[in-house]
């Protein structure tokens, strides 16, 4: 299994230029312009939920950071006290949720764009009034309306098993002045727009959008483009490589009046945790960023199937297992192909491609569920379980069908089998067979070779009668997709 990559050299890495080169342009404007941008930034508190603390604002090399950027709908409606009035913030939803992880060494990035229609696991979150609300599976955009930014924290650090160490919110309304600060923003299309929900109305070729134009091309969804939430996440992707290129162009950054303005509305719509809550903190995360090559900087979006209900999606765990665990261990993405040891060979067949019968050689009750719970975690496709009837075994071992060596070798890998041969009596069946022995302890995850895959949604595995989610990230050098950006 391999993942299909797209380094996108304007989003992280053009962030950190534009802060650093407008801040370094704002110097000549004073205390008292510093102080009034400074006191435009909203705050609030990571304390106490979970895994999340706040810590320093040192952004020096030496450990890795995880920031949540959140694109919300409603900052006004966030509320003041630590964790938010839930009353307050009814009807807000993080329509845009980015997990950006910095390297420890600060010289790469990674960009997870996670879909606000993914069903996932809300923990129990803390609320300003009530007692914390309950455990529940939801879409994912779900959490913020239940508590907040905390919650979408902590939702977060449940799917990917990693700390969330700050937050950024982007309030939609406040981007839109951003925009107006600009002076517009350039946009391209490949078809005309007529968006009735939205009142959107753009030709074919290259607009420059401003105002409510430019929060609806950011927010539609429904009749632009494909209609998918996917789709939009390619959208504002496309916008915000165009604002960028914009807002370090020597036109803004030579003019002391606009850097002012384009700085005062970023500020406004910035609601960030205790740690970022300064343009002094912000200027140091930019300038720890100073050195990181836009090469260095990767975009994925989550890889996902799409439910039956036609709606959601959910997470393909085959995956998302390794894109978790790079965070996890800061091992940079896209990881190198597994090559088992002993082997000068990388792993060729990807977990989604495998249909595994586990079979229980222990003795031990319940030790074939737990492996085929496991196996199916990575995103193995688990078509039996029961007992193994021959005899009992210290060592697992896994059997292939002829024709499906490959196939074994990504099983044995995952599970440490340490016997691996051919099952001559399933010859013209597709079905691998684990039997685990007292030896076996966890399934390691399996990035697969090139071959075996060409891209994440290529290899999910959707659903009964569903297709395979799109990946945005493809198509932002304009090869598909309604969405150009203009150079």
């Amino acid at each position: 299994m391999a993942t299909r990559h797209r380094s996108i050299p304007r989003v992280l890495a053009g962030v950190a230029s534009a802060i650093v080169l407008i801040f370094t342009g704002l110097a000549g404007a004073g205390a008292v312009a510093f102080r009034s941008l400074d006191n435009n930034i909203t705050t609030q508190t990571l304390a106490g939920i979970g895994t999340a603390t706040p810590s320093a604002a040192d952004f020096q090399p030496g450990e890795p950071l995880n920031i949540l950027v959140m694109g919300s709908d409603n900052r006004s409606s966030l509320g003041t006290g630590d964790y938010g009035d839930p009353t307050e913030i009814e009807g807000a939803r993080s329509d845009t949720t980015i997990l950006v992880h910095i390297a420890a060494d600060r010289q790469s990035a990674l960009a997870v764009s996670i879909p606000r229609d993914t069903v996932v696991d809300i923990p129990s979150c803390p609320r300003f009034v009530d007692g914390p609300s309950m455990p529940v599976t939801d879409r994912f955009n779900e959490a913020f309306n239940i508590a907040g930014p905390v919650c979408t924290v902590k939702t977060v650090e449940k799917l990917t098993g990693a700390k969330v160490d700050h937050f950024v919110i982007v309030d939609f309304n406040g981007f839109k002045g951003v925009v107006d600060a600009l002076d517009g923003v350039e946009v391209c299309l490949k078809q005309p727009v007529d968006d009735p929900l939205s009142g959107l109305k753009l030709p074919a070729g290259t607009s420059t959008v401003k105002g409510e134009d430019a929060l609806a091309f950011v927010r539609a969804r429904y009749t632009l483009g494909d209609g998918s939430d996917l789709g939009r996440i390619e959208r504002q992707q496309a916008f915000l490589a165009s604002a960028l290129r914009k807002a370090t162009s020597l036109g803004v950054l030579a003019n002391p009046i606009t850097t002012y303005r384009v700085l005062d509305e970023a500020t406004k719509s910035l609601t960030t945790d205790e740690s970022l809550s300064s343009l002094n903190d912000l200027t140091a995360l930019a300038l720890s960023l100073s050195d990181m090559k836009p090469s260095d900087v990767t975009f994925v979006t989550l890889p996902t199937f799409y439910n039956d209900d036609g709606a959601t999606v959910s997470p393909d765990p085959a995956l998302t297992a390794p894109l978790w665990q790079a965070i996890r261990n800061d091992t940079g993405w896209p990881p190198e192909p597994t090559v088992p040891p002993g082997s000068s060979s990388p792993l060729t067949v990807a977990p989604a491609e495998i249909q595994v019968r586990v079979l229980n050689g222990t003795g031990l009750e319940g030790e074939a569920t737990k492996a085929a719970e496991q196996l199916t975690k990575n995103g193995y496709q688990v078509v039996e379980v029961g007992d193994f009837d021959i005899s009992e075994q210290s060592t697992s071992s896994v059997l292939y069908p002829p024709g499906f060596t490959e196939a074994g070798r990504t099983l044995a890998y995952a599970t440490g089998a340490k016997d691996m041969g051919e099952d001559y009596a399933n010859d013209g069946s597709e079905v691998l067979t684990l039997v685990v022995g007292d030896d076996f302890s966890t399934v390691r995850p399996v990035i697969a070779a090139p071959a075996a895959s060409a891209s994440p949604s290529a290899s999910a595995t959707p659903e009964p009668g569903t297709e395979p989610s799109p990946t945005p990230s493809q198509n932002l050098d304009g090869t598909s997709g309604d969405i150009l950006v203009c150079s």
